[in-house]
């Protein structure tokens, strides 16, 4: 026991445990009293933040910006105050970035690895790209049918349901891409050092396929929510209705219609987009060539239709003389009797 007046006297665990547990009810009650105060007075302080923005940047960045304390708090179940009058939700149309066209999707396409085509496939779902990123490929392990496969996803950005839809296109290349993936990974886009790839690279994979593509955004930004809205845009296109397309997509939708909206009603939009958004092409005809087919088989049946009716008109009135002749006849032959052929009659 030589020199342990050396050391000073250690603790008991029970008084450690009582001063940690001081300490985290010490830090709860801290950070409680620091969101309250956030709460009371980052309202004006959002406010004058946004103003300032306004000055220097457009509408769309001035809400990205303001919007992120706006959340930190409502994760945490306060609700700062702010005047509504000021606009800061308000989204205006952007021209930055490139219109992308499935045209254009479909020249990508053609030089693409299957890996890439997966990548693509993904990209055409609407997804944001932070949940693309997190897919499992389990998940997606469907055994190939002619039928879309629904996949649920809780997306990350607004912690919402996304009724994705897999389609038969897309189940042929995940039956091919999946066996080749390593099972310890459970991510479809798998990183060299493991877990998933980050948002950066799987973007410059989709950017470096767009240059070898040739296709020209003219200085535009070339990022993956242009799939996104590509998706959008052909939903609107086909009738569908915002909220079912929000739903497919991972966009919020209010509770109130989402509550009315069913499996069966998605399914059947999610086919209508993914006929539009089809990269292979059947006998090289598109969707688009199909319908200008059909729009030239009906000028022709409209024509011939014309033809029928001329000749139709044309023989109305041949039979309306013929008719008329006929009549003109008989009234000549209905003539009164002479007195001879009274006398001979009676």
């Amino acid at each position: 026991m030589i020199g342990l007046e050396r050391f000073p006297a250690l603790k008991p665990e029970r008084t450690i445990e009582m001063e940690l547990g001081d300490l985290k009810s010490s830090i709860r009650n801290l950070s409680k009293a620091f969101l309250s105060y956030l709460t009371q007075s980052l309202g004006h302080i959002i406010e004058k933040f946004y103003s300032h923005l306004k000055q220097n940047h457009p509408q769309n960045t001035c809400r990205n910006l303001v919007n992120c304390p706006i959340q930190y708090l409502k994760y945490f179940g306060k609700n700062p105050k702010y005047k509504k009058s000021l606009g800061i939700y308000t989204t205006t149309l952007t021209t930055r970035d490139h219109l992308l066209t499935v045209y254009e999707v479909r020249e990508m396409w053609k030089i693409a690895s299957l890996e890439e085509k997966v990548m693509m496939k993904t990209w055409m779902l609407g997804l944001r790209i932070s949940d693309c990123t997190k897919l499992e490929w389990r998940q997606l392990d469907f055994k190939p049918s002619e039928e879309p496969q629904e996949l649920i996803i809780i997306t990350g950005k607004e912690n919402i349901t996304a009724h994705v839809f897999i389609d038969p296109e897309f189940q042929k290349l995940l039956a091919k891409q999946i066996p080749v993936l390593k099972k310890d990974n459970k991510y479809l886009f798998q990183s060299e050092k493991g877990g998933h790839v980050k948002e950066k690279q799987l973007l410059r994979r989709l950017q470096s396929l767009q240059k070898k593509a040739g296709i020209d955004s003219k200085g535009k930004v070339f990022g993956w929510h242009l799939g996104r809205k590509l998706f959008l845009r052909t939903c609107a296109e086909l009738g569908i209705t915002s909220w079912n397309a929000q739903l497919m997509c991972g966009k919020a939708v209010d509770k109130s219609i989402a509550t009315y909206i069913n499996g069966v009603q998605l399914k059947n939009d999610a086919t209508k987009v993914h006929n539009v958004l089809k990269m292979e092409i059947v006998n090289g005809t598109d969707n688009h060539t199909k319908i200008e087919q059909l729009e030239n088989a009906l000028k022709q049946v409209e024509s011939e239709n014309m033809a029928f009716r001329t000749r139709i008109d044309q023989m109305a009135k041949d039979l309306q003389k013929l008719k008329e002749g006929v009549d003109g006849l008989y009234l000549m032959n209905m003539r009164y009797p002479t007195a001879v052929e009274r006398t001979l009659l009676n």
